[in-house]
């Protein structure tokens, strides 16, 4: 996954092959200070990616210790599901498949396992700005604008879904207006935010007419 701006610290699959038992865990968790780009599917082709918080994308095969052979998809949605039926009421589980899902591409798959941990922890932004960023991948920026609104309500100031914001107005909706006005916000907030510029640049071209954001 391009690298745009700072994000949350990577979620790692790590996959152990064990007398024939297959068993996963998460190495590092989240930390609010870093960021990364998401892989979508832009309409305009050059537009900038929504961040996504799920740590590195460029395969789920990235997320696996050096060397270890690659593990596909319902490998482990069945490792995950074991997971669970041990550990119901941990989010940790079914958020790692959703991330792994995200990497492999498979946005659908993911929305489905990011709402499964989201039932369970409700509370975790980066998770749901995740989901957000999958919707727009997948071609639904009405239900990621949703997401994005929704980590907005849990914590105002989340720089990553602000950012996504900007980016689902104007690439996924159209919305200039609607774009504006979110570039506005986290300029405030952040104006040092890494692509923000690039974002105004954007937006000007757009509007055909260069010039500052209205604050």
């Amino acid at each position: 996954m391009k690298r745009e701006t700072v994000i949350t610290a990577t979620v790692f699959l790590v996959v152990g092959f064990l007398a024939g038992y297959i068993t996963f865990s998460l190495i590092s968790s989240r930390s609010p200070a870093s960021a990364m780009a998401a892989a979508s599917t832009q309409p305009q082709g050059d537009a900038p990616a929504a961040e996504t918080a799920s740590g590195t994308a460029a395969g789920a095969n990235r997320a696996l210790p050096e060397g270890h052979p690659a593990v596909d998809t319902d490998t482990a949605i069945r490792m995950v599901q074991q997971e669970m039926a041990q550990n119901p009421k941990d989010p940790k589980p079914p958020l790692t498949l959703a991330n792994f899902l995200y990497d492999q591409k498979h946005f659908a798959q993911s929305i489905e396992w990011y709402q499964k941990a989201l039932a369970l922890d409700p509370s975790n932004v980066d998770a749901r700005t995740d989901m957000g960023t999958a919707y727009f991948s997948s071609g639904n920026p009405d239900e990621a604008l949703a997401a994005y609104r929704k980590s907005l309500e849990i914590d105002p100031h989340h720089e990553q879904t602000m950012f996504n914001l900007i980016i689902v107005e104007m690439e996924g909706k159209h919305d200039l207006a609607a774009a504006r006005k979110a570039w506005a916000r986290l300029h405030q907030q952040d104006p040092a935010y890494k692509g923000l510029d690039d974002l105004k640049q954007k937006l000007d071209a757009a509007q055909g007419s260069p010039g500052d954001v209205p604050q």
